[in-house]
């Protein structure tokens, strides 16, 4: 047997990368709504639909990431 080590690396760091990107627009989000939460608590309202728009905006794109990775696994919706 031989094994494919380029190939093995190059999914290691797609895959690696992939998780570290999600993660990252993830936490931004949830920065961002913490931030909403915190601003309407003090009565400050600039900004904060704006930042909502964009903590979706964040989560839409990793759900839509999750979502290709399941239509590439699952063989049926080919």
């Amino acid at each position: 047997m031989n094994v494919d080590w380029a190939s093995l690396g190059l999914v290691t760091v797609v895959t690696v990368l992939g998780t570290a990107f999600i993660l990252a627009i993830s936490s931004s989000a949830a920065r961002m709504l913490d931030e909403v939460h915190l601003r309407r608590k003090a009565g400050e309202v600039k900004g904060v639909h704006a930042a909502e728009i964009l903590a979706g905006f964040f989560l839409l794109i990793a759900a839509g990431i999750v979502v290709y990775g399941l239509w590439l696994i699952v063989p049926y919706f080919h």
